[in-house]
C-alpha cells in the first residue's frame, strides 16, 4: 500500500469510528467503465454506510424523477458526472452532495454551494500535454472531440498550452452522438488529418459504443489516441495522463465518512493523484518509438 493510500485508510477508519452509518446513493450521469475502479474503491472506503448506485443514463428527465424521490430522506448523494452533479445540485440543495467526475465544478456552481464538496477531476492541461509530446514526439498535430458544454473551458486552456509545448491542436466540437462519425472522420483523413487524437473527459465521447467506435476507427487510420484514464490506455489508448481514478474513488470515500461525522461541516474540495499510464503494446502496432525518457517517467506501463 502506498503512503498515501495508507493515509487515506488512515483517515477513513478514524473517520468511521466516529461516523454514524448513513445512506449514500451514487448517481452516474452515466455508465462509464472507466470510472468503475473510483466507485469500487469508493465501496471499500465507506465501510459502514448503505451504498446504491443509480445510472441516470445522460438522462436529466431521469435524473429530476430519481432526485425527486430522495427529497426529504437524510441521504448523502455521491454524483459523478456534471448533469448528476447539476441535477443532485439544483433538485436537493438541501442534501449534502459530494460530486466526482466533473470537470469544471465552477462553471456548475459546486464550488461555493452549501452542503457540498468533492474531487477535483482535472490535472492541468499543460502537463498532460506535456506528457503525451513526451510518449509521442513526431505526434504535433493534435484532434479532440468535445462538446462545447461539457469540456469546452478544458479545450480553450489547451489552445493556449499548445504553442508552449509546440503542439497544434484541431477541434471538432460535437452536440451529440449523432455529430461524432463525421467529426472523426475529418480528423483522421484528408487535409486536417492529425498525428494523433486527444479524448478528453467528456460524458458525451464514452458511453460504451461511442468509445469503442472511436478507438476502433483511430486505429484503423494508424493513429495513437491520448486519454484521461489508465482504463482507456487498456482498452488501446496509446496513453493517459489524467487524475488516479483509485485516489478519487479514496478520496470520495474519505469525504462521505466526514460528512456522515458532521453534516454540517464545510469541507473543501479535494485533489486527486496524477498519473502517466502507456500502452507499449499500442505503440508497437503504431509503429511509434516511444522514448525510453517517457517510459521511465511512467507509472505503469502495459
Amino acid at each position: 500500500m502506498t503512503p498515501r493510500a495508507f493515509a487515506l485508510a488512515a483517515a477513513a477508519l478514524a473517520a468511521a469510528s466516529s461516523a454514524p452509518a448513513a445512506e449514500v446513493v451514487v448517481l452516474k450521469s452515466s455508465e462509464v467503465p472507466a470510472w468503475q475502479p473510483a466507485v469500487d474503491a469508493l465501496r471499500r472506503g465507506a465501510t459502514g454506510h448503505t451504498l446504491s448506485e443509480v445510472d441516470l443514463k445522460n438522462d436529466r428527465g431521469e435524473a429530476d424523477r430519481v432526485l425527486t424521490g430522495l427529497k426529504g430522506k437524510p441521504v448523502i448523494v455521491v454524483a459523478l458526472g456534471p448533469l448528476a452533479a447539476q441535477a443532485a445540485h439544483e433538485v436537493l440543495p438541501e442534501t449534502p452532495l459530494i460530486f466526482g467526475m466533473v470537470q469544471d465544478p465552477a462553471r456548475l456552481g459546486l464550488l461555493t454551494a452549501p452542503n457540498t464538496t468533492g474531487v477535483s477531476f482535472t490535472i492541468p492541461v499543460m502537463n498532460q500535454l506535456a506528457a503525451f509530446r513526451l510518449v509521442n514526439p513526431r505526434g504535433v498535430r493534435i484532434g479532440v472531440l468535445y462538446n462545447p458544454e461539457n469540456t469546452g473551458r478544458q479545450v480553450q486552456e489547451a489552445q493556449k498550452a499548445m504553442p508552449l509545448v509546440h503542439l497544434a491542436l484541431v477541434e471538432r466540437p460535437v452536440n451529440s452522438e449523432r455529430d461524432i462519425p463525421e467529426a472523426l472522420r475529418s480528423l483522421l483523413r484528408g487535409p486536417d488529418a492529425v498525428d494523433a487524437l486527444w479524448l478528453p473527459a467528456d460524458p458525451l465521447l464514452l458511453n460504451d459504443p461511442t468509445r469503442r467506435f472511436i478507438l476502433g476507427e483511430t486505429l484503423k487510420a494508424m493513429k495513437p489516441v491520448y486519454s484521461f484514464s489508465s482504463a482507456l490506455v487498456m482498452e488501446g489508448a496509446l496513453a493517459s495522463d489524467g487524475p488516479d481514478v483509485v485516489s478519487i474513488g479514496e478520496q470520495l470515500a474519505e469525504l462521505v465518512q466526514r460528512v456522515a461525522a458532521d453534516r454540517t461541516a464545510r469541507i473543501p474540495m479535494t485533489v486527486p493523484r496524477a498519473e502517466l499510464v502507456i500502452n507499449k503494446k499500442m505503440a508497437d502496432k503504431l509503429k511509434i518509438d516511444v522514448p525510453q525518457s517517457a517510459l521511465r517517467a511512467a507509472n505503469r506501463v502495459f
